[in-house]
């Protein structure tokens, strides 16, 4: 079934735990001269415009990007990384677009970076193959094709550095494990994968979906990797909630990376939270497997 598309989406809440977490695994990786390879194996349309009629429908990007981007605060009493993703996002903003993941790799990658972009659904993979095409990048390959399919075609990278994005929309209940078992084939192959996965939190209403992030979660520790979680609550986990936040599970995380990303995160709630009379929005930062 491919029937998911994120412009309805984009902007939201999940984008900016997700892309806040991703920018931080490409500023480590930047960190040494020698270059990487970055996958994202449900690469979406690439940029999003946020007047077209999907995006426009809910405008969740009001509640999001632009809740964060709105509040007035000066970019040098941020912390560094919410700066680096504000700064990369406005001048997608200025265009009245939001950058999807691939537009953040593609602007965050040097020329020498490799990048790999994978997208199944056909209207989203034709818009990707436009919108970034347009960038006229070196070392960027858009594929139509199943992300894992291609994870297992094309890792491990030469050389042996890079990262990994899996974000699917997990319309189906089986996507949870199609990303565990996703996850594992790649560490057959690349020990030293970085992955981050990001994963809805649902309330009841959500059904047989209710708690499959919480247990995949638990599978992904299982492996033994070192690995950490961030989440970020935006309402009340009340029965009838729906998707009241989202995280990310990092594997083989870099560096300090924890300490940044929970930063940026509680200066994020702050803003999410300051236009909501119920303002319950809050973020948490926990090691799973220690880095020793």
């Amino acid at each position: 079934m491919l029937s998911y598309q994120h412009a309805f989406h984009a902007g939201n809440h999940a984008d900016v735990i997700k892309h806040l977490c991703w920018i931080g695994v490409i500023n480590s990786l930047k960190k040494k001269d020698k270059p990487f390879t970055l996958f994202d194996t449900h690469a979406g349309a690439g940029t999003y415009d946020l007047n077209d009629a999907m995006s426009s429908k809910n405008k969740e990007y009001e509640t999001g990007i632009s809740r964060i981007i709105n509040t007035g605060a000066e970019h040098d009493s941020l912390p560094e990384l919410l700066k680096n993703y504000l700064t990369l996002c406005e001048p997608f903003l200025a265009k009245h677009q939001y950058p999807g993941s691939p537009a953040i790799s593609a602007t965050a990658k040097r020329a020498t970076d490799n990048l790999h972009l994978m997208e199944l659904h056909p209207a989203e993979f034709d818009k990707l193959e436009a919108n970034m095409g347009k960038l006229h990048l070196r070392k960027m390959h858009v594929h139509k094709r199943d992300g894992y399919e291609g994870l297992r075609a094309l890792t491990p990278p030469k050389p042996n550095r890079g990262a990994i994005l899996i974000d699917p929309p997990y319309e189906r209940a089986s996507e949870y494990g199609e990303v565990i078992k996703g996850v594992e084939q790649v560490f057959k192959r690349w020990q030293q994968a970085q992955i981050v996965v990001w994963y809805p939190l649902l309330s009841e209403r959500a059904g047989a979906k209710h708690g499959a992030s919480e247990l995949m979660c638990d599978k992904l520790a299982a492996l033994g990797k070192p690995c950490f979680k961030a989440e970020i609550c935006v309402e009340k986990n009340t029965p009838e909630a729906g998707m009241y936040g989202s995280g990310v599970f990092v594997l083989n995380p870099p560096w300090q990376l924890d300490s940044q990303l929970e930063s940026a995160l509680q200066n994020v709630v702050l803003q999410l939270g300051a236009k909501s009379s119920d303002s319950s929005a809050s973020t948490h930062v926990s090691w799973i497997n220690e880095d020793h």
